[in-house]
């Protein structure tokens, strides 16, 4: 069995600042742009709170199974800081039996990484007005996923005979796992398919999806959500650990009497961060809203669990909760400092007046 028709989408995210203004990039880039969510066909349950901005790039040369393949690239910002390299590859004519060493190498090589860094570079200085502080903290930090998309096979198949007959390639193909699995194994890896009709399945994995439908732009902008939000959860969770590290030293330190000023500013500096977390955790939930669309709502939570997104959050909220630990005790240090400092005064002006008393 072959892929008659289809594409493979190559999906990099990376994280370029603390937020985006898309009103201001679709500003000034509004003959070379269109909006997510609102094309034609988009159902009305799908709903973008703040619509992203995509893009187009024109195409791009990029090795694929060892030839050069001509991609359609774009690039997609998000209001939360984060942008989206999109490469989009003709796939027909595909054997399925090389999908798995295929989406081994891709997951591996990262062939894709260097050209999408490459697209980032060339097209940042065209973004940079519309970046709120820019991050310099991400910029090595990049999440890459895989979806091949498939309209038609040869010979043909539905969902229940991709579940059936084809399943043991389909479960490898998306596990990125060139060897044979074991039966538990290919029944774990496709308990994430979603399938409507006969003539629609998405199954998904931590790098890779296949979606077999010919309408498969609304799966795939989730699938890219999807990525983004790991993306930025990855990014909070590395952001979590260097501060906590560097308020560990700031707590080791031995406290002065005229340390006041130090500690005021790293109270300031905690309230910041809590803040930022707190509103960049909330952007991330409200990206997007799929009401009443069962559908894209089990393709999002079936992948939303193979990339253990649920995980990820609750070590952030632990950091959170260490960070307002450590918070009250920089607070009750500056507190304590405040009091000794206002204690030295009242003896300097004690002192002063008696000094004085003599003088005269």
């Amino acid at each position: 069995m072959r892929i008659a028709s289809g594409r493979l989408f190559a999906v990099l995210s990376f994280d370029v600042g603390y937020e985006i203004d898309l009103r201001r990039l679709r500003r000034e880039h509004a003959e070379q742009e269109r909006t997510a969510g609102t094309r034609k066909g988009t159902p009305p349950r799908v709903r973008y709170p703040s619509p992203i901005v995509v893009r187009p790039l024109g195409t791009r040369t990029v090795p694929l199974a060892g030839r050069p393949t001509v991609a359609n690239v774009s690039l997609r910002a998000h209001e939360f800081g984060a942008v989206t390299v999109l490469f989009a590859l003709p796939f027909d004519g595909v054997e399925c039996d090389e999908l798995p060493a295929l989406t081994a190498a891709l997951t591996t090589d990262a062939v894709f990484e260097g050209e999408a860094r490459a697209v980032l570079r060339e097209a940042l200085p065209t973004l940079a007005a519309a970046i709120v502080r820019p991050a310099a903290e991400g910029d090595d930090l990049v999440e890459d996923y895989y979806v091949i998309q498939a309209s038609r096979f040869e010979p043909a198949a539905d969902a229940p005979a991709l579940l059936g007959t084809h399943r043991e390639v389909l479960a490898r193909a998306v596990h990125c796992e060139p060897q044979a699995l074991s039966p538990s194994e290919t029944d774990e890896v496709l308990r994430t398919a979603v399938t409507y009709t006969p003539h629609d399945l998405v199954v998904s994995d931590w790098n890779v999806a296949l979606v077999y439908d010919e309408d498969y732009d609304d799966a795939l902008d989730v699938l890219e959500l999807l990525n983004v939000q790991l993306l930025e959860l990855r990014f909070l969770d590395a952001m979590l650990d260097r501060r906590i590290g560097a308020l560990y030293e700031h707590v080791g330190r031995p406290r002065t009497r005229l340390s006041f000023r130090r500690e005021v500013v790293r109270v300031r500096e905690l309230s910041e961060l809590q803040l930022d977390t707190a509103t960049l955790r909330e952007r991330l939930v409200n990206a997007v809203k799929l009401v009443g669309d069962l559908y894209l709502t089990k393709i999002y939570a079936r992948t939303a669990d193979r990339l253990h997104l649920a995980e990820w959050q609750r070590s952030i909220d632990g950091k959170l909760e260490l960070v307002e630990k450590i918070a009250d005790v920089v607070s009750g240090r500056a507190a304590t400092a405040r009091a000794e400092i206002l204690e030295l005064t009242v003896i300097l002006l004690i002192v002063l007046e008696i000094v004085l008393f003599f003088v005269r």
